[in-house]
């Protein structure tokens, strides 16, 4: 049987296989795929040859296939890959790792690759995986095994949240103080409203070469980086280094605690935008994907509301209330990320300002689609990424969102009608990282959720099955297990029962138990 996550669009299986050894040869275009493909392959133990002659395997550009589509035909004597271009190339290169389990053999004399034709095509061609470092640092290794996960799976967007009140975690040259001193808080809030009162995130930040560092080695696997710099609210990191960017200019601690902060930045007053301006000028020079996130959740309007700057700012402008301030502000940052070529997101509480630009892209994670306001903005035409909280938070243990429920997200689960498919730009699922301290719970959070997420992403609806999708995942789990990523088991994933909410759930104790982990150093 042949076991490959994303399921592909058409498979037919043939007989014989095709046997890849030291005196394979590998031609033909997309010379960065031929590259990865003799270095994946001589992890095994083989090195075959690249060559401009006549080769066994040989890639072909084929303008009738669509974007990051291929088409894979192995006979016992050769293999044609075809693909319009180097995206589908690589995609190809994925299906046939897993179609030889390439990954897991070592010192061996040849590879069988099983006779097929397999044409495949993603079905969204935003395919996202988001990771906040504000709460937990991640080091560059655990980033880096994310992306080379996201690869495996077609995934092709890593959305980077990097800031937020409990942490500053990229460099800014003109504003040193905000990794020098924003970075670090004085204590962390454990489970429970338990408090550690130790200092975190001193050094833990990203360097802007850190983030070059990171940015390049995703464009090798095909995946664009996208910032997050969560704003108007969302701020006190910011505000902690910076006082006179809130509305009363008071010095406050880099926050400690999780949850939604009444200050904020002040949208009224003359710090804030040109501080804004400065920070997306350093940061749009580091990523060169065309897209910028700027958060906008979780802005509380109380201080806006007694502010005389804000109240001002509302008058002068003719707006109706504090929910049209942030709108204004939403749409001249906007304004601004277009004259770098940027497109701006925004989490859907944006929403609220009815004059909002329709060129924002809206990311929908909270309330249904007509309280949210989605199914308007939808209605008007404009675009939409898939990010619902009730099936897609990896912070949330699996006793909440068990992987069926995960696999099951899809445009009509949340009520949407499915003629609204071409506007979803697609599925991404966010791992927050308020309860996730160490590399082992990010690791049980994440998978296998991310291949669920990779076949709701690439995969047809009526390809999706979920029952078929555990059939296949065996396979990848023994890659993880040649990785030493420690997943969740099939015990773990379908789990019933316990509600914790964040946390962790009983499998996971049993599974910290059998480790030898401490389920309190995981799991707080």
């Amino acid at each position: 049987m042949i076991s490959i996550i994303p399921k592909p669009l058409k498979v037919t299986e043939g007989k014989g296989v095709f046997k890849y050894t030291f005196a394979t040869k590998v031609g033909g275009d997309f010379p960065q795929t031929k590259k990865q493909l003799v270095s994946i392959f001589s992890k095994s133990g083989i090195e075959a040859t690249i060559t401009s002659c006549s080769a066994d395997i040989n890639f072909v550009t084929d303008s009738s296939i669509e974007e990051e589509g291929y088409l894979l035909e192995v006979a016992e004597n050769s293999i044609t890959i075809k693909a319009s271009d180097e995206a589908g190339a690589f995609y190809s290169l994925q299906t046939l790792r897993q179609l030889c389990k390439v990954d897991i053999l070592t010192n061996v004399e040849e590879v069988e690759i099983p006779c097929c034709v397999i044409y495949d095509k993603p079905r969204f061609k935003r395919r996202a995986f988001m990771l906040d470092v504000a709460r937990h640092f991640s080091t560059m290794d655990t980033i880096k095994e994310c992306l080379n996960m996201m690869a495996l799976n077609k995934l092709n967007v890593f959305h980077w949240h990097l800031t937020d009140d409990q942490g500053w975690r990229i460099e800014i040259k003109k504003y040193p103080l905000l990794t020098k001193q924003g970075a670090v808080r004085k204590g962390t809030q454990l489970a429970g409203n338990k408090m550690e009162d130790k200092m975190y995130g001193e050094g833990l930040y990203y360097t802007q070469e850190d983030i070059k560092e990171i940015v390049s080695y995703a464009k090798d696997l095909h995946i664009e980086v996208m910032p997050e710099i969560d704003m108007p609210g969302h701020l006190v990191a910011a505000i902690n280094c910076y006082p006179e960017l809130s509305c009363e200019g008071n010095q406050i601690d880099v926050s400690t605690h999780w949850g939604i902060l009444d200050d904020i930045g002040c949208v009224g007053g003359d710090k804030l935008m040109p501080f804004v301006k400065d920070i997306i000028d350093e940061i749009v020079e580091l990523f060169p994907y065309g897209y910028f996130h700027i958060g906008g959740d979780e802005v509380p309007k109380k201080k806006w509301k007694v502010c005389p700057k804000c109240g001002a700012k509302i008058k002068e402008l003719g707006l109706k209330d504090e929910e049209e301030l942030q709108g204004w502000f939403n749409n001249e940052i906007l304004q601004y990320l277009k004259t770098k070529n940027k497109n701006m997101i925004g989490w859907n509480e944006i929403l609220k300002a009815t004059k909002l630009s329709d060129e924002t892209i809206i990311q929908w994670w909270i309330h249904s689609a007509k309280a949210s306001g989605v199914d308007k903005w939808l209605a008007k035409g404009n675009k939409v990424i898939l990010t619902p909280e009730p099936y897609l938070y990896m912070d949330h243990c699996y006793d909440m969102k068990d992987l069926k429920k995960y696999y099951s997200v899809d445009l009509d689960t949340m009520g949407l009608s499915m003629d609204y498919e071409s506007q979803v730009l697609g599925i991404e699922a966010p791992l927050w990282t308020e309860y996730v301290r160490c590399k082992e719970k990010l690791q049980f959070n994440i998978y296998p959720r991310m291949q669920a997420l990779g076949e709701i992403n690439w995969t047809s609806k009526e390809n999706k099955n979920f029952a078929d999708f555990e059939t296949r995942l065996p396979l990848q789990m023994k890659i993880m297990d040649s990785l030493n990523i420690k997943y969740a088991n099939r015990e773990a994933y379908l789990v019933r029962g316990f509600k914790n909410w964040g946390r962790a759930s009983k499998a996971w104790l049993n599974w910290s138990k059998n480790q030898n982990h401490e389920f309190e150093k995981y799991c707080k």
